[in-house]
């Protein structure tokens, strides 16, 4: 795979994917190019998210494990996802589990 770029003197370049982040020269006017970095794909994004959700949501069950019952009246901290019904933290608003979009902010 290939990444498209210009040289700062506006020539077309091609930079092999492996030299992502290096810094190179022109071969037509031999001006220094930097080569940007491999962008995130989504899915990788989605990927991080998940992991984080699910550390978060174990805090939140440990901490709810913690509670004693005179200290009960709380907000709910999860929500169904429309599409997968599966719990989802209320501060989401795409599912890690289908990468459904939700919106409203009372949906559980």
């Amino acid at each position: 795979m290939t990444i498209q770029l210009k040289c700062p003197n506006g020539h077309n370049l091609t930079a092999k994917e492996s030299n992502a982040g290096k810094t190179g020269k022109c071969p037509i006017c031999h001006a220094a190019v930097r080569i940007p970095p491999k962008p995130i794909t989504e899915s990788a994004i989605m990927s991080i998210l998940s992991d984080i959700d699910t550390q978060q949501k174990s805090r939140i069950i440990n901490a709810k494990n913690r509670e004693t019952p005179s200290s009960s009246v709380s907000m709910p901290h999860f929500k169904k996802c429309p599409n997968c019904e599966r719990e989802i933290d209320m501060g989401y608003h795409i599912c890690p589990f289908c990468h459904t979009y939700i919106t409203g902010l009372n949906e559980f």
